[in-house]
């Protein structure tokens, strides 16, 4: 197995165990972090159930038009996607260097002139220019070194060349398996793979590779970066598995966490299995308990994305419900005794 098909395995290991919780969630009675209690305790005190999604895979999505999961967001596709990708020399060679080079189809720490190298460095690349807005959609790159030897921010703009319209220097936000970085010690090689969330769309992009090596006999190198770009449909709609909990007693809330850039919409319904909007346009936090859980044992989420500019798109970071359930009643063990 090679070091590319090594890192994508622990990857995929690291994602399929942190999606084992939403099932558990929603097939259990008690609300997540609470503590199992021995047989013959005292009643338990948990009365509630939770399902939640937060889009590391798309298999917790029932159905969708237009729509995507994509590293932990659940937003419009992309038309057609695109790729900016840095691989060679000649990629790197027309950035800028500081301390620096471009050298064996990567750019890393240069030399310092005394047989060593130095130990902190930035490169800048050229700006590249996608032709009109695009949304910054994801990124990933692979580098050696520490797992902390390379790191990467955007700035972003509509004019050629970077001026005060830009953006300043920023990283992506770096939520949990959102923004993912696997360094295997044997090969001295790391991956690192994120959505662009916290990039502005734009028209116009540059990155910034900035290295720190502990050790200055060895250098710190990044092999390459691939920036995944495009734009959006004006509508398109993703709807959840379905939520169908044991020992169900009441609906109680919907979470939601979301956001809405400027010129977008979103609306999220809760539809019954005969498609019935049971609740329209939910937000986070809103009760449910209007909805009857004899009449709908099963709920599904839906929701529509609009765009009014196709550089940008309304995504949900995590959506989800909670329920109580029936309590458990426990009866003292009536024995008799012959005398």
């Amino acid at each position: 197995m090679n070091a590319s098909t090594a890192l994508r395995v622990l990857l995929t290991a690291l994602v399929t165990a942190v999606f084992a919780l939403p099932a558990a969630q929603a097939s259990g009675d008690r609300y997540p972090g609470q503590a199992q209690q021995a047989d013959g305790d005292k009643p338990p005190e948990f009365v509630g159930g939770e399902w939640s999604d937060h889009f590391l895979t798309p298999q917790w999505i029932f159905k969708t038009v237009d729509t995507e999961a994509n590293r932990g967001r659940l937003l419009l596709k992309l038309d057609e996607p695109l790729h900016w990708r840095q691989t060679w020399t000649s990629h790197f060679a027309g950035g800028e260097f500081f301390q620096t080079e471009a050298i064996s189809d990567s750019v890393r720490l240069a030399p310092n002139g005394t047989g060593q190298y130095f130990t902190t460095g930035v490169y800048t690349s050229t700006v590249h220019d996608a032709g009109k807005p695009v949304d910054w959609s994801a990124s990933e790159w692979t580098f050696s070194g520490t797992p902390d030897s390379s790191q990467v921010e955007y700035r972003t703009g509509n004019t050629p060349m970077p001026d005060n319209a830009w953006t300043s220097w920023a990283s992506p936000g770096k939520a949990l398996l959102e923004y993912l970085c696997v360094y295997i010690t044997d090969t001295d090689r790391g991956e690192c793979t994120t959505n662009m969330s916290g990039i502005d769309s734009s028209r116009y992009i540059q990155y910034r590779a900035a290295f720190d090596s502990p050790d200055p006999s060895s250098t710190v190198a990044l092999y390459d970066i691939d920036l995944l770009y495009g734009t959006h449909p004006v509508t398109g709609t993703a709807s959840s598995v379905w939520v169908s909990p044991a020992d169900l007693l009441q609906w109680e809330r919907v979470i939601i966490s979301s956001t809405v850039p400027v010129s977008t919409a979103l609306a999220i319904d809760i539809l019954a299995a005969d498609g019935t909007v049971l609740l329209q346009n939910a937000g986070d936090g809103d009760s449910l308990a209007g909805i009857d859980p004899h009449t709908y044992p099963a709920i599904t989420l839906r929701a529509t994305f609009t765009t009014m500019d196709t550089s940008l798109t309304p995504d949900v970071d995590m959506w989800g419900v909670r329920w109580s359930v029936v309590t458990k009643l426990y009866l003292p063990v009536m024995t008799h005794v012959s005398s």
